[in-house]
């Protein structure tokens, strides 16, 4: 790769990292499901009125909303606000990638490599490693909440695979309304109260600045940008880049939220790190 495009993978992974500190500073503040919406109903308005609507089929433009947008995000967004860290949500959000693996071997027929399956238990092992050592750092629900989250996401991927060749930015502009129209009614049936509550005048500008860098900045800008490379090298150069992502999560969930990462979760986070790569890494 040359120079200038690493430094575009290490920005969007910057970029993407950071992306855990915004969400975690507005479901803080937040009904997590309704803060959800709003980032969802900024992704699609005014953007979808200058994108080309991508070609997909009626019922991937209702399903697909479904699990990357509605209960990826829902559940990612209720479990941090159980107080999980954002460097630790950042790492077990990442083992969708062994869930990605699992549901195309039962649901397409795809084989698993020996290599995968060793990287499916190290990761498995790097989880129950946080379950085992945990004194009440975080409650027990949250880490199972967020891993629903990454079976979503898992899910979505498969999913995605099927599409093809797509513009990711216009794609996710688009399945934004459907996804926000969802997470709404869910928002209103669940958290009335607390959004009866919330007086707008006592938001800090930190929590709207929040809002809008998860969806213009994180989605749209690093979307943008991770096409861009996507297009430009084979993705087994461009997408190890994407590990990265808990590790800048972890550092600016502990520089500027002042998180405190004990010793067990950083050993938990490299083991969960080393089965995602062992089952990404592919050979030239």
């Amino acid at each position: 790769m040359k120079q200038k495009h690493i430094l575009i993978a290490v920005l969007i992974v910057f970029l993407w990292g950071f992306n855990f500190v915004a969400l975690k500073v507005t479901v803080n503040s937040l009904p997590p499901v309704f803060a959800a919406a709003l980032r969802f109903l900024i992704l699609s308005l005014p953007w979808i009125f200058f994108v080309k609507k991508p070609k997909i089929s009626k019922i991937e433009f209702i399903s697909i909303p479904l699990s990357l947008g509605v209960f990826q995000y829902s559940l990612l967004y209720y479990g941090m606000s159980l107080g999980l860290s954002a460097g630790l949500s950042a790492v077990i959000l990442q083992t969708q990638s062994f869930f990605s693996v699992i549901i195309s071997s039962l649901f397409m027929n795809e084989s698993i490599k020996i290599k995968e399956i060793i990287g499916l238990i190290i990761g498995a092992l790097g989880v129950l490693l946080l379950f085992v050592f945990n004194d009440g750092d975080f409650k027990f629900e949250s880490i199972i909440i967020i891993l629903f989250a990454a079976i979503s996401w898992g899910i979505a991927n498969v999913q995605l695979k099927n599409l093809g060749n797509i513009n990711m930015v216009s794609f996710l502009i688009w399945i934004s309304p459907v996804a926000a129209i969802f997470l709404f009614f869910i928002s209103f049936y669940l958290e009335f109260d607390q959004i009866k509550s919330i007086v707008i005048t006592d938001i800090h500008i930190s929590v709207l600045l929040s809002i809008l860098y998860t969806a213009c900045i994180s989605t749209l800008l690093g979307f943008s940008l991770w096409q861009y490379l996507l297009n430009k090298y084979n993705s087994v150069k461009v997408t190890p880049f994407g590990l990265l992502v808990p590790v800048t999560g972890s550092i600016f969930g502990v520089i500027i939220l002042n998180e405190i990462l004990e010793i067990y979760q950083l050993v938990s986070g490299i083991i969960i790190i080393s089965g995602i790569i062992m089952i990404t890494y592919k050979k030239k």
